[in-house]
């Protein structure tokens, strides 16, 4: 007779420690994009006198809260990925995520280091690790994982064309266009 699925996870520490590992991973990246969130929150606030700037920022926020919450509805439903990231790469995400909070809390942040700031984050690694951690979702949440895709190349369209729009650093505009080619 086979013990009931909740008295065999006790039974077999190895899987609830990966399952640990994977729920701590997800909740940390949770964490990463709240706190992304919160940056661009930030510089709709800076930029609240140009209105077109600062609905993008704020649009931006709001896009970012929706990789926290699909990564917690992911956590929370145990539809993880088996996404190994190690603590390195958490810790280069994390270094880079205060870099960018230092560059947003200046009260005199221009636009070009604000699209600079949101450009750190948005090619980094915690892009792809969203992904990889998302990616999950596709075998039984076929409709959501579809427009997770659809709306994260949303994100990163609209993030290209306010660069080209605000920014008089083309440099910074090229590179949003090439990183949404990328995403493609």
């Amino acid at each position: 007779m086979n013990p009931p699925k909740a008295a065999r996870r006790r039974l077999d520490p190895e899987e609830d420690t990966m399952t640990n590992r994977r729920s701590m991973t997800y909740a940390k990246f949770e964490v990463f994009e709240e706190q992304l969130a919160h940056c661009y929150f930030m510089l709709h606030e800076r930029f609240i006198a140009n209105p077109p700037l600062a609905k993008f920022w704020a649009q931006t926020a709001m896009d970012e809260l929706q990789h926290y919450s699909i990564l917690r509805f992911c956590r929370e439903r145990g539809v993880m990925a088996e996404a190994d990231v190690d603590f390195r790469t958490i810790e280069r995400v994390e270094e880079l995520l205060e870099t960018v909070k230092g560059i947003v809390s200046d009260p005199e942040v221009s636009i070009n280091e604000a699209f600079y700031a949101s450009l750190l984050m948005e090619s980094s690694e915690s892009e792809d690790i969203y992904e990889k951690l998302t990616a999950v979702l596709a075998r039984d949440h076929r409709l959501l994982y579809d427009a997770i895709l659809a709306s994260f190349r949303a994100h990163h369209a609209a993030l290209a064309g306010a660069a080209e729009e605000f920014c008089s650093d083309r440099g910074i505009a090229e590179a949003f266009r090439n990183l949404g080619r990328r995403l493609s």
